[in-house]
């Protein structure tokens, strides 16, 4: 269904400039462009007199009597070449005193119902110029004369219709690079890359799309709050910056992306070797501990962290023990349960009325560490995705 409204925008958007149009002068009046002779001589008198009017009242300052008689033309005359110009002229005044809502109406309704109006493409330039003046922090003026106050809102509203309308048009990624911005400026980080995936996704050969990559890694990468914390942020900030530079490798800005990619392969590295610390430290797990401790170097070799990694591992290879807590000098250090003595808890539950069979299934040790398996998912032991990481402690 998308497909075939972006079709029939774009069937309208090329064959808006083949409907011929009007030109104005102080002599003649409205008078019809050559292809548009035709059509012209059918118009009602009246409707070319009122327009005639309402033109010359428009030069002469007087707004309201020009606003007056284009409303008549649009109403009594809606099909006639003159409706579209009429629509036009009241966007034009609207704007010029700066009332953005009434400006936007006439100049989409235009776009909706006027798609060969010869100056189609004028219209939506009209249109994105009062998005972009109140991006720009202009406010309106009610009636023409009270102030208004700013509202941000409006633009996005007014640059998205200009998308969805004439979704072919040259100024729609350019809307969507506005939206994003504005969305940025005021914290709506969702908003900026809903925008901005869709001006990649939708546009890929624009001349805006590789600053869009950049945006979205930057925007990601914002939301890293430390290692500590999830890094699914992080990892999406280094897919948008690793397309970037596949699609742009010699872009004046790859150096730029392979230093922030850099960035964030550290923060993964990072976060890696932390949890190894946590699982080492805070739950005496050594085998957990050395896992991520490997992946750390190995996201990361030579660096820093790789070898803060190795250092880790070598320690616990030597046999050593995590540094003791306050709780373990008080009570000693915490020993893990082996599968026996889990079978032997369940079977003194069995025996007092508790029922255990239906979770707990099989006790192996085929690689020397000991573990349980359920049956029942609700009691599933969460894997590493789901344990909160406390503070770090040093190793």
């Amino acid at each position: 269904m998308r497909k075939r409204i972006l079709f029939l925008s774009f069937v309208c958007f090329c064959t808006g400039s083949l409907m011929a149009g009007l030109t104005w002068t102080q002599e003649s009046g409205w008078q019809p462009t050559r292809d548009s002779a035709a059509q012209f001589e059918k118009e009602p008198a009246d409707a070319l007199r009122t327009m005639n009017d309402a033109r010359l009242a428009q030069k002469d300052g007087q707004l309201k009597s020009a606003l007056s008689k284009y409303a008549h033309v649009c109403k009594k005359f809606p099909a006639s070449i003159f409706a579209p110009e009429a629509y036009f002229q009241t966007g034009k005044i609207k704007l010029e005193s700066r009332q953005f809502n009434d400006a936007f109406k006439a100049f989409n309704t235009i776009v909706k119902d006027y798609p060969r109006y010869e100056r189609f493409n004028d219209v939506l330039h009209e249109e994105f110029e009062i998005a972009r003046l109140i991006k720009s922090g202009e406010r309106p003026k009610y009636f023409g004369v009270i102030p208004g106050f700013k509202n941000y809102d409006s633009a996005i509203k007014f640059y998205k219709k200009i998308v969805s309308d004439a979704p072919f048009s040259d100024i729609a990624p350019l809307a969507l690079v506005h939206i994003g911005e504005l969305a940025i400026n005021r914290n709506k980080l969702p908003d900026a890359i809903a925008a901005l995936d869709q001006l990649v996704d939708e546009y890929p050969y624009s001349e805006y799309t590789p600053d869009a990559y950049l945006k979205l890694g930057k925007i990601y990468a914002s939301m890293i709050k430390s290692p500590l914390y999830d890094q699914g942020a992080t990892k999406l900030a280094m897919d948008y910056y690793e397309d970037f530079l596949t699609l742009y490798p010699n872009h004046d800005r790859a150096s730029e992306a392979r230093a922030a990619l850099d960035a964030m392969r550290t923060r993964l590295a990072e976060s890696k070797l932390l949890m190894g610390d946590f699982y080492f430290n805070a739950r005496n797990n050594a085998k957990a501990a050395v896992m991520m401790y490997r992946r750390a170097a190995k996201s990361l070799p030579g660096s820093e962290v790789a070898n803060l990694a190795e250092q880790r591992v070598s320690y616990i290879r030597d046999g050593n023990l995590p540094k003791k807590t306050p709780v373990d000098f008080l009570f000693g250090r915490y020993v893990r349960p082996d599968a026996e003595k889990i079978v032997a808890d369940a079977s003194s539950l069995e025996e007092d009325g508790i029922d255990l069979k239906s979770d707990l299934i099989r006790v192996n040790s085929g690689d020397g560490v000991r573990r349980k398996t359920f049956a029942n998912p609700d009691i599933f032991e969460p894997d590493e995705s789901f344990l909160q990481i406390g503070p770090q402690k040093e190793f």
